[in-house]
C-alpha cells in the first residue's frame, strides 16, 4: 500500500519537473528565437542610440486648402448704371490702387455733371454777394450781420461743392469730349482674382455681384480641417509645416492663428487658420495642401529616434542591445510621433540601447 502511494507521489513529482523544465526551455527558445546575432562586417552597418526621456513633441497631419487673405480682398461694384466700353484687367492680371480697371458710358453722369454745374454757379455767386456786401458795409448801407449772412452763405456753396467734387473725384466720373463715362478703379494693389464684367454689357448700379475681385497675395490663408476626435489637440500658436502639391519638395512654415467655433457637420471637421507670407507668390488660392501640426504636450516620455522603428503586422519593434554583437527583437506601444522621435508607452526603459539605423535589416536577420 505504501509502496504504491510513494510510486504515486514520485511519479506526480517527476511530471512537474519535467512540464517545468519544457517550460523553461520553451521560454528559453522563445527568447532565442527573438535574438539576432549579428557578425563584424553587420555590426559596421548599423549605429546604436541609446533610450531617452525627452519633452514630448508629436505630430497631426491635416489636410487643408490655400484661400485668400480676407484682409486684404477688396470687392469692387459699380456706382452707376450703365454700358461697358472698355475692360483694361483681366484674370490673373496684377493692378495697382487707382488703375483703371473698366469704363462705363452713363446717363446717369450727366446728372452728376448738372450738379456740379450748379454748385460751382452758386459759390460765384455767393462769392460775389459776400464781395458786394463787404463794400456796401463799408459805406454804412450793410450791417455786420448782413456781411455774417454772406459769409455763411458762401462758406455753404463751398462746402457743397466739394461735396460733389469729392464725390466725383472718389467715383471716377468725368466728362470728356461731351460723352459722360465712368471709371471703374482698383482700390488697392493686388491681383485680379474674379471677374464679372465684359464689353458691351449693361451694368445695373443695384447688381449686388462686384464687377472684380482685388486680392493683394502677400499674404494667403491655409484652412486646414480639424476632425472633431482632434480638436482638443490643437491650439492657437501650434507651429505648422504645410506642403502642396505643386511644390512637394518646399517645407513652409507657418503658425495656427485662428481656429474656428463653428463645426462643418457634414465634414465633422472644424478649421484652423494658418496665414502665410507669399511674398514670392507661390501660393494661389485652390490649392491643395497637407498641414503638419507640431503638438507640445507639455510632459516627458521615453522617446526613440524615428528610424528605429520596425512596423510588422501591426505592431512596432525595436531591436535593443544584449551585449556585444547580439539584438532583441522588442514589441513596443508608441503613442505618437514626429519627424525626429516616436514616443514609447510601453517595451522599453531609458538607457536601454537600440539600433537606429537599419533596424529592418536586423530584424529581418
Amino acid at each position: 500500500m505504501f509502496k504504491k502511494l510513494f510510486l504515486f507521489i514520485a511519479i506526480v513529482i517527476l511530471f512537474f519537473t519535467s512540464c517545468k523544465r519544457a517550460e523553461q526551455a520553451a521560454e528559453e527558445q522563445d527568447e532565442n528565437s527573438n535574438l539576432v546575432e549579428l557578425n563584424l562586417v553587420q555590426m559596421q552597418q548599423i549605429t546604436l542610440d541609446t533610450v531617452k526621456i525627452r519633452e514630448e513633441q508629436t505630430d497631426l497631419t491635416l489636410s487643408g486648402k490655400v484661400s485668400f487673405d480676407m484682409d486684404y480682398v477688396s470687392g469692387v461694384y459699380s456706382f452707376v448704371s450703365g454700358n461697358v466700353v472698355k475692360v483694361n484687367a483681366s484674370l490673373g492680371d496684377h493692378v495697382t490702387k487707382g488703375q483703371v480697371l473698366a469704363v462705363l458710358r452713363s446717363g446717369e453722369i450727366s446728372d452728376y455733371e448738372g450738379q456740379l454745374i450748379v454748385a460751382e454757379g452758386q459759390v460765384q455767386t455767393a462769392k460775389r454777394n459776400l464781395d458786394i456786401a463787404n463794400q456796401l458795409y463799408q459805406t454804412k448801407v450793410y450791417s455786420q450781420k448782413d456781411v455774417m449772412q454772406a459769409e455763411n452763405d458762401y462758406k455753404a456753396a463751398t462746402t457743397n461743392l466739394n461735396k460733389v467734387q469729392t464725390y466725383l473725384k472718389t467715383y471716377g466720373i468725368s466728362d470728356s469730349s461731351k460723352s459722360p463715362t465712368y471709371s471703374i478703379v482698383s482700390p488697392i494693389d493686388g491681383y485680379v482674382v474674379s471677374k464679372a464684367i465684359n464689353e458691351g454689357m449693361n451694368v445695373r448700379v443695384d447688381n449686388t455681384n462686384n464687377a472684380f475681385t482685388i486680392s493683394s497675395l502677400k499674404t494667403v490663408w491655409v484652412q486646414a480641417n480639424v476632425y472633431e476626435t482632434d480638436i482638443s489637440q490643437v491650439a492657437v500658436g501650434d507651429s505648422t509645416d504645410i506642403k502642396t502639391v505643386a511644390y512637394p519638395d518646399k517645407k513652409i512654415k507657418g503658425v495656427i492663428s485662428k481656429i474656428s467655433n463653428v463645426l462643418d457637420s457634414s465634414a465633422s471637421t472644424m478649421q484652423a487658420r494658418i496665414v502665410i507670407d507669399n511674398s514670392d507668390a507661390l501660393l494661389k488660392a485652390g490649392m491643395f495642401a497637407t498641414v503638419i501640426v507640431h503638438l507640445d504636450k507639455h510632459k516627458r516620455a521615453i522617446a526613440v529616434p524615428k528610424e528605429a522603428l520596425v512596423f510588422y503586422d501591426n505592431d512596432y519593434y525595436v531591436m535593443v542591445s544584449k551585449g556585444k554583437n547580439k539584438f532583441e527583437k522588442r514589441k513596443i506601444n508608441i503613442e505618437g510621433t514626429n519627424n525626429e522621435f516616436a514616443y514609447v508607452t510601453k517595451g522599453l526603459q531609458t538607457n536601454e540601447i537600440v539600433v537606429c539605423k537599419n533596424s529592418l535589416y536586423v530584424y529581418g536577420q
